[in-house]
């Protein structure tokens, strides 16, 4: 059989077994992440909206509260029974039915290939990531398709009803009220517009009679403040949005874009139901957002995932752009074979994306990893049975206990520590700390809290200019020895390392010399980093007869000169056993924001190395990358491993 044979013979295969086919194929993709991934996209808000759904019925409270977005939790409330794979598999199933209505809606405007839509928007990779995790913006995006595609055939008044949904999933839901408001209008079914806000109403009354006010919906909502998570540029979202919906499909669909805008134009009228139902609410949605980070509005914190809502939106306009990228090669060769294989080769493009840009399987973040420590220190040393005060409720999912318990106090501002009583602890988080205005030195400076331990990610984090940590601190009496000592351990005067790599590259250099100067300035020798994508200061470390403590904790130290003022190092950390690498990280390292660029500044930071058994075949490499080629002068180099 030659290839246009076989060519044909695809073509003879139905699209409805195609359709099955793809989505078998997709739901055993997404099943085996599951199934190997010990983590969670999202952070500490999937595991807080977690918490919320998996103990909204013994905290039936839980299902009005405005954060936790009352429909969402709902409906995940019966999957977060059965734990946290459970809401992560509601969201997988969301998530390939949204790719299939996106499909529908597809086929519906009568695109070409419409079976494209249900991969492109199954394998875009802030879609396929936020399946991981307990975000609301799978079900969203679900609902909003689903509402769209109920349009397209007529149906307005359940249309109307699940469009009525979203402002319940997403409080940004009403940002696309006004948008569907229009195609009544356009349709002339005004009629149905107040269903428009129908689960708004229906939701605000329930909350009025349990003694809430009528517009609880809205509490904490602080539109027009300055966001405590800062603002950035207009086009952040325009920027980064490679990163998180992929070149390819970026190509296509802005292909699809342009055509569909060039085709409203000119045939209005036959092309009205796209444009209000998949263009404007693709783009109104992601130009609301980028004014909201370029104003910080509504405590936005510009971040990629909120994107994943409009992905089927995004999925349909690319399925047009990439049947026309395809058809481009019929129309220069002439040739159906080649038309497909164009059609294959943008397919295969969509699907190795996602691979290429995310780590899969999903892997605890760096400061998951941290209150996963802060959590298991808890258990072992037999503090659970205590009154616990907290800033961030993830350490309960740790700890496997409700957040709500009678002896869990959350703390939302300085005023509520008073309360606390001799023995009660207090999980203190950087960030949420710094949200709720809870000053740590502030803390550490009180003789009434003892710090007990201090828990770090896994590879440094800012969180508000701040390195993130989690503390565990004690209400005691007061004592004048208690300042002291949470300062030694804060500053890790209370910990042994052992040094592995010193470099001060005047009586100790590397093996590679070549880049090891002085100048008139700096007499002392240092290392040069220059403008080349390359690793530098590479060590092979073995630990066997060390003893390090678990988990394995490094300590990287040295002076810095940064050449070119806007970039940054990266530095990596690799551990190999029997030739496998068992665990690798990279990340860039963060010039602190009150150096000099014109002058040396001391950085150090801690890796932590979790689930890393110590062997005579262990190996651990370190260095630094220079990715972005910056050029950097490097001096008293050090690298530690803690013992004690």
């Amino acid at each position: 059989m030659d290839f246009n044979s076989f060519i044909k013979s695809l073509s003879e295969i139905s699209e409805r077994r195609l359709m099955y086919a793809l989505i078998a194929v997709i739901l055993f993709i997404d099943m085996t992440i599951l199934v190997l991934s010990n983590g969670y996209s999202g952070g500490s808000y999937s595991v807080m909206h977690y918490q919320f759904a998996r103990w909204a019925f013994v905290n039936p409270e839980n299902l009005l509260n405005s954060w936790a977005n009352p429909i969402y939790t709902l409906l995940a409330a019966p999957f977060a029974l059965l734990g946290f794979k459970s809401l992560q598999l509601m969201n997988i199933m969301l998530g390939i039915l949204s790719g299939y209505f996106a499909y529908r809606v597809a086929k519906e405007l009568k695109m070409k290939t419409p079976l494209l839509a249900l991969v492109i928007c199954s394998f875009t990779p802030v879609f396929m990531m936020t399946f991981y995790g307990g975000t609301t913006e799978i079900m969203f995006a679900f609902l909003a398709i689903l509402g769209t595609f109920l349009l397209i055939k007529d149906k307005f008044l359940a249309g109307a009803i699940v469009i009525s949904l979203l402002p319940l999933i997403r409080l940004d839901g009403f940002i696309l009220l006004p948008v569907y408001a229009i195609y009544f209008l356009r349709w002339r079914r005004a009629k149905y517009l107040p269903l428009l806000f129908s689960a708004t109403v229906l939701y605000s009354l329930i909350g009025l009679m349990l003694g809430k006010n009528l517009f609880w919906l809205f509490d904490g909502v602080t539109l027009w403040s300055d966001s405590i998570f800062g603002h950035g540029s207009f086009s952040q979202f325009i920027v980064r949005s490679p990163g998180f919906f992929g070149i390819p499909n970026e190509i296509f669909f802005v292909t699809g874009l342009v055509a569909g805008l060039w085709l409203y134009l000119r045939e209005r009228r036959e092309y009205s139901q796209e444009f209000v139902l998949v263009f404007l609410p693709f783009v109104i949605y992601f130009l609301a957002h980028s004014f909201a980070w370029w104003q910080g509005m509504g405590n936005s914190q510009g971040l990629s995932r909120y994107m994943a809502a409009i992905v089927p939106f995004m999925a349909v306009m690319a399925t047009r752009g990439l049947y026309l990228f395809a058809k481009m090669f019929f129309i220069i060769f002439r040739s159906e074979a080649v038309r497909i294989g164009a059609l294959i080769l943008g397919f295969a493009s969509i699907i190795h994306i996602p691979f290429a840009i995310q780590n899969y399987p999903v892997s605890l973040s760096s400061t998951d990893w941290a209150l996963s420590d802060a959590a298991s220190y808890i258990k072992e040393n037999g503090l659970s049975d205590k009154r616990i005060y907290f800033t961030n409720p993830t350490v309960f999912y740790y700890l496997n206990k409700n957040p709500k318990c009678s002896s869990c106090i959350e703390v939302k501002n300085t005023a509520e520590l008073n309360s606390m009583q001799y023995g009660d602890l207090f999980i203190y988080d950087v960030a949420l700390g710094a949200v709720n205005k809870i000053n740590f030195d502030s803390l550490l400076t009180s003789a009434q809290f003892r710090l007990i331990q201090v828990f770090n990610p896994e590879t440094p984090v800012y969180a508000f200019g701040k390195p993130y940590q989690v503390a565990l601190l004690e209400r005691t009496n007061p004592d004048t020895l208690t300042v002291s000592e949470n300062h030694k351990i804060v500053s890790g005067a209370n910990k042994t390392f052992i040094t592995l790599v010193r470099y001060d590259f005047d009586t100790a250099t590397p093996t590679d010399t070549a880049t090891v100067s002085t100048s008139k300035i700096n007499r002392s020798a240092y290392f040069r980093i220059p403008k080349r994508k390359k690793n530098y200061l590479v060590s092979t470390l073995k630990l066997d007869s060390i003893q390090p403590v678990q988990p394995i904790e490094l300590k990287v130290s040295y002076r810095q000169f940064r050449k070119t003022s806007d970039e940054n190092l990266r530095y990596f950390v690799e551990a190999i056993s029997n030739g496998d690498s068992m665990y690798e990280r990279v990340f860039e390292v963060n010039t602190p924001d009150t150096a000099n660029p014109d002058e040396w500044h001391d950085i150090s930071f801690t890796l932590i190395l979790h689930n890393i058994e110590v062997t005579p075949e262990l190996t651990i490499r370190t260095g630094f990358w220079n990715k972005r080629k910056g050029e950097f002068l490097i001096d008293d180099y050090r690298v530690e491993v803690r013992v004690k």
